[in-house]
């Protein structure tokens, strides 16, 4: 009697942990804090990405000159009927959506032929390190940004 009491004791206290599920994502590299290495002096540009769901992802990116705000966008990655889009705004601005059209467990592809500037995004993560290549028929930019730790 003693043992099956002990037992059913047992069952009743584990079942009561108060664990989260650990959100997954196929985005998840993005999580945490960026800093660019690669700008011209005076400048600092940051991204923020944090996760929302196991089917949302949100991430703000900033520039900074001195103390002032240079700019500024919000950007969420969403998936919508088992499907994956990029929306990216700044201030003041209606929402570009972009269509991820390729992914794997470092990098992804979104794509708006649409858009004036950027046509294609592109993000990938290797060891440590976040590149995002921003596109369209004659412009390539790339923004290499080193982890940071808060």
């Amino acid at each position: 009697m003693k043992v099956s009491l002990l037992f059913i004791l047992s069952v009743i206290l584990l079942s009561c942990k108060n664990e989260q599920p650990k959100t997954v994502t196929p985005f998840n590299f993005l999580l945490g804090d960026w800093e660019r290495t690669n700008q011209p002096d005076g400048r600092v540009t940051k991204e923020h990405w944090k996760s929302i769901s196991n089917f949302e992802l949100r991430g703000h990116g900033y520039t900074l000159v001195g103390n002032d705000t240079a700019f500024s966008e919000r950007m969420t990655l969403r998936r919508k009927d088992n499907e994956w889009s990029l929306s990216i705004s700044g201030p003041n601005e209606t929402p570009t959506d972009f269509e991820i059209t390729k992914m794997d467990k470092s990098s992804f592809v979104a794509e708006n032929p649409e858009n004036e500037f950027p046509k294609k995004i592109k993000y990938s993560y290797f060891d440590d390190v976040l590149t995002a290549k921003i596109s369209s028929d004659s412009t390539n930019i790339s923004f290499i940004f080193w982890r940071i730790q808060n």
